[in-house]
C-alpha cells in the first residue's frame, strides 16, 4: 500500500471509530429500535433485486412501518467510485432517487438525475437526517477487496466513507454483501457461483474487520443457501446469469434484507411469513419462479441463516424451523432470536455469540452472529 493510501485509510479509521465512540450508547439494535426510523439504500441494480419484493413481505404480516422510511439511490453499475464522482458532478450515467417503504416522507426529491449533475444525490445525502446508510460494490468488483481501497474504477471505498461521514456523522453504516454470477455467465472469472461467493463473502468480512461497520445485510449469502437445496435450477436462479431470478430468489433476498432490518425492528421473524408471489405471467431471459406454499419457508430459512453467519453456506433444507404449519406474522423474533428444531430438538440460535448446532445431516455448524 502507497504511505498515502495508508495515511487516508488510517485518518478515515480514526474519524470513524472517534465518532462510534461519541455515540457508544446508540447500537445498532438500538437505531433499529428508535421511535422514528430513515434509511438510505445507496447501490445499484442489485438494491433493486434485495428490495423488489421487501413491501409484500410487509403487508402480509400486516408490519406497521409508518413510523420509518427506507429509500434508495440507484444508479446502473453504481460502485464506490461512480457514486463519489456523482457527488462531485462527475458521472457519466443517470440515476434515481425513490421510496421503497415506510410511512415517513423523507426531507428529499425524488425521481431521476441526469449524467453529470449530482444535484439530486447531494440533497439526498445532506437534506435529510439519516439513520442508517447502505453501500455496497459494484457486482463486477465484490469479490476483490484488496482493490476496494485503491483509485482504480474499483477503488474508492475511503473516499465515499469519507464522504458519507462527512455529511451524515451520525449514520450507522450498513453493507450488502450481494450474491455471485450464475456459474456459465462469461463474466464469472471464477466459473463457479459458489467460489464467487466466497471471495464475495470473505471481502465482507475483511472489510468488518478493518472499518466499523455497523450491519451487514448477507443476501448473498441467502442466495448462496438457497443454490446449494433442491431448489436450485441451471441458471442458479438468476434472470439473466447476472440478477436475482424474478419471484423465488428475489423474495429470498428480501427475506435477508426484512430479517437484517425489521425483524429486529417489529419483533417479528420472517420464518412463517404468509407470502407468496405467482412469476407465470413475469418475463425474464431465464425462467422465473412462483414463491408457494411448497418452497417459501425454505427461502425464508436460507434467510435467516444467513444472517447468523454470512461466511458459510448452509443447505436450508437441512434444518427444520421449529414453527411450521404456524402464522408467522404472530411468531415473534424476542431478543433477536430464531428457534429451530433440529433432531427433534428445540434449539434457540442467538444473534449474537457462538451456538453449535447439529442439522439432519449430522454435520455441526457454528451460527455466528
Amino acid at each position: 500500500m502507497r504511505p498515502n493510501s495508508f495515511l487516508k485509510v488510517t485518518i478515515l479509521f480514526l474519524s470513524l471509530f472517534c465518532i462510534q465512540l461519541q455515540s457508544v450508547a446508540q447500537s445498532i439494535d438500538d437505531v433499529l429500535k428508535k421511535p422514528q426510523l430513515k434509511v438510505l439504500d445507496i447501490g445499484n441494480s442489485y438494491t433493486d433485486d434485495a428490495t423488489a419484493m421487501l413491501k409484500l413481505l410487509t403487508q402480509a404480516n400486516q408490519m406497521d412501518v409508518s413510523d420509518m422510511c427506507l429509500y434508495k439511490a440507484t444508479r446502473g453499475s453504481g460502485s464506490f467510485k461512480s457514486w463519489y464522482y456523482l457527488y462531485h458532478d462527475n458521472d457519466y450515467q443517470k440515476y434515481s432517487i425513490s421510496k421503497v417503504l415506510g410511512g415517513i416522507k423523507a426531507n428529499i426529491s425524488t425521481g431521476t438525475g441526469e449524467p453529470n449533475d449530482g444535484a439530486l444525490f447531494r440533497e439526498a445525502l445532506t437534506d435529510e437526517k439519516w439513520d442508517i446508510i447502505l453501500i455496497h460494490q459494484l457486482s463486477t468488483f465484490a469479490p476483490y477487496y484488496d482493490k476496494w481501497k485503491g483509485t482504480g474504477n474499483e477503488g474508492y471505498l475511503n473516499e465515499l466513507l469519507s464522504l458519507i461521514k462527512e455529511q451524515q456523522p451520525q449514520a450507522k453504516i450498513g453493507f450488502l454483501l450481494v450474491h455471485s454470477y450464475w456459474d456459465n455467465y462469461s463474466g464469472n472469472n471464477e466459473k463457479s457461483s459458489l467460489l464467487r461467493w466466497e471471495l464475495i463473502a470473505n471481502s465482507v468480512k475483511r472489510l468488518c474487520e478493518e472499518y466499523p461497520i455497523d450491519l451487514v445485510i448477507p443476501y448473498g449469502t441467502a442466495i448462496e443457501n438457497l443454490r446449494s437445496s433442491s431448489l436450485n435450477n441451471e441458471y442458479d436462479l438468476t434472470q439473466d446469469g447476472i440478477h436475482c431470478g424474478l419471484g423465488l430468489a428475489r423474495y429470498t433476498a428480501a427475506c435477508c434484507y426484512y430479517e437484517s432490518l425489521l425483524a429486529p425492528r417489529s419483533g417479528i421473524t420472517v420464518l412463517g411469513n404468509p407470502a407468496r408471489y405467482d412469476a407465470s405471467n413475469d418475463e425474464s431471459t431465464y425462467p422465473a419462479v412462483s414463491v408457494t406454499d411448497d418452497n417459501a419457508l425454505i427461502a425464508q430459512r436460507a434467510a435467516v441463516l444467513a444472517t447468523k453467519n454470512y461466511i458459510e453456506c448452509v443447505n436450508p433444507e437441512d434444518v427444520m424451523t421449529s414453527i411450521d404449519g404456524l402464522d408467522g406474522s404472530t411468531f415473534p423474533c424476542s431478543n433477536n432470536t430464531s428457534i429451530y428444531h433440529v433432531g427433534g430438538s428445540r434449539i434457540k440460535t442467538y444473534q449474537r455469540g457462538i451456538n453449535i448446532i447439529k442439522l439432519n445431516n449430522c454435520k455441526t455448524i457454528k451460527i455466528i452472529k
